[in-house]
């Protein structure tokens, strides 16, 4: 595909990423300079709700304790916690040229 269909959800107060760490880093290494996102207030938006997927090994998690990890050096694992309100956002469609660097 050559467009960005998903946009990363990021917290708006701290600039953690919440959903899309493998898509941010698929972005650097296409060395995209930008990246669609949708800021969200997370810790006091109660419409986000936070989950864990079946089978990760983990029973419950925050959204505190989501926000820490991001800001921190080290990552969940894949398929860790899961947010209901991904699965509301808007197609995008935002060809990567537009995103690419400038030389």
């Amino acid at each position: 595909c050559d467009a960005y269909i998903v946009p990363l959800l990021v917290d708006s107060r701290s600039g953690a990423i919440l959903d899309g760490h493998h898509r941010y880093a698929v972005g650097r290494i296409m060395e995209l300079d930008q990246l669609p996102v949708v800021l969200v207030d997370y810790l006091n938006d109660e419409s986000i709700t936070l989950d864990v997927w079946p089978g990760c090994g983990i029973d419950c998690l925050t959204k505190q304790e989501v926000v820490e990890m991001s800001l921190s050096k080290n990552l969940f694992p894949p398929k860790t916690s899961r947010h209901d309100c991904v699965r509301t956002f808007a197609p995008i469609h935002v060809p990567l040229d537009k995103l690419r660097r400038r030389s």
